[in-house]
């Protein structure tokens, strides 16, 4: 088996996100919130995706985290995030894969959407012991269906 490579990521302005924020925390305060449950989640996600000693850097440019916060709907909790699937998770991304050598081997910016995130079975499991499961799952899609190559690459060599 191929050895894993390792993923970084970086925040940029998460003041100016569109929507990140979890139980009326400040964007910096759900930011420590959401790095550390994501940091659970890298190493398996390097180990399943990223192979060769390559690296991945992630900087997240703009969140907008599954659901909607409905104050209106319940006044002696205003915080709570409603899950509706008018509002799924998205997310606007830049990366660059790195060889061993530190050589670009891609790069790019996208944004992704996962349209049909209300349809995760895990959801009521994982989302019960995640704050994050639909914007750490949305990642997760991305880096499988974007350097799956890289990983059959990998598996024939």
């Amino acid at each position: 088996t191929a050895q894993a490579g390792t993923i970084k990521v970086e925040f940029m302005d998460v003041e100016k996100f569109t929507d990140f924020s979890v139980s009326g925390l400040s964007e910096e305060k759900t930011l420590g919130l959401f790095e550390s449950e994501l940091e659970d989640e890298l190493e398996r996600f390097a180990k399943r995706y990223i192979v060769g000693d390559h690296t991945l850097e992630v900087v997240f440019i703009d969140i907008d985290m599954a659901g909607e916060i409905e104050p209106w709907r319940n006044r002696h909790n205003a915080d709570i995030r409603y899950i509706d699937r008018m509002y799924p998770p998205r997310m606007e991304l830049g990366y660059t894969l790195k060889d061993v050598d530190g050589n670009v081997v891609s790069e790019g910016e996208e944004t992704i959407v996962d349209i049909a995130f209300d349809f995760n079975i895990l959801a009521p499991i994982r989302s019960n012991s995640m704050s994050f499961f639909y914007e750490v799952t949305l990642l997760e899609d991305w880096i499988r269906k974007t350097f799956r190559s890289l990983k059959s690459e990998a598996a024939k060599n």
